[in-house]
């Protein structure tokens, strides 16, 4: 039963969740499925985080579409697209505990190298290549079907390859968008959406659109070394959280 509590609780976090995803460029699930999980079964929460981070993800790419450095998001996405099947296989064989562990652990190891890396042993950002992007697009997919989160193979990729900023917001965002449409028809043909999770998600489309709007006055105020380690916080951030769900 949907109560005013409910949407107002769903709505807040939403709200802060798309400020966080405009002003750093990911986020939004990692924020908002923990909390909304306490208000609404977790289940509804990836469903509507799903929903209106798509939403997110296509102003984004829209907005910036001239940011996007399309040929690194082709291959993130196809590598997605090739990916996204061996999670679901995966996922049917090694028990969601063993892959969070592995990936929070793997995750907290590359936030700490690019920190590292970047700013002590090689200031300068290597050069990018179409096997090594391809493979960390392959990640991505696999663990956004065996465990929803897609976003640090995708961070790594860019972040140690010298994305920054609105380069690096549009173009995660492209890929987050093509990953998310080509997850909502798996959810549907799955009978996971439902009238509540709809109604929802529709509740908090307008503060899903002022969280947008508060982060992109964020985003116009940070500086470049600040969005750095911005990304690389939020990224150890996203590996302690993984490997807390899975102890």
């Amino acid at each position: 039963m949907i109560t005013v509590g409910i949407v107002a609780a769903v709505a807040g976090i939403v709200f802060v969740a798309a400020a966080l995803q405009r002003a750093v460029g990911f986020g939004f699930a990692l924020f908002a499925v923990p909390l909304m999980a306490f208000v609404v079964p977790t289940k509804s929460a990836v469903v509507i985080v799903f929903l209106n981070g798509t939403i997110t993800c296509a102003w984004l790419a829209v907005r910036l579409r001239r940011q996007i450095e399309w040929p690194t998001a082709r291959r993130l996405g196809i590598g997605a697209i090739v990916g996204a099947p061996l999670g679901v296989v995966i996922l049917s064989v090694v028990s969601a505990t063993t892959l969070r562990l592995a990936l929070g652990v793997t995750t907290c190891l590359a936030a700490v190298w690019i920190i590292v890396s970047s700013r002590r042993m090689n200031p300068e950002p290597v050069v990018p290549h179409r096997s090594t992007t391809f493979a960390m697009g392959f990640v991505s997919g696999v663990i956004n079907t065996s465990l929803a989160t897609n976003g640090p193979p995708l961070v790594y990729e860019l972040r140690r390859t010298g994305f920054r900023d609105d380069r690096f917001r549009a173009t995660i965002a492209a890929v987050f968008l093509l990953s998310n449409l080509i997850g909502l028809p798996l959810l549907a043909l799955a009978g996971l959406i439902t009238a509540f999770d709809i109604v929802l998600a529709a509740s908090s489309l307008v503060p899903c659109m002022a969280g947008i709007v508060v982060g992109s006055v964020i985003s116009g105020r940070m500086e470049p070394r600040h969005f750095a380690w911005a990304v690389d916080l939020l990224l150890m951030a996203t590996g302690l959280l993984t490997i807390s769900k899975a102890i």
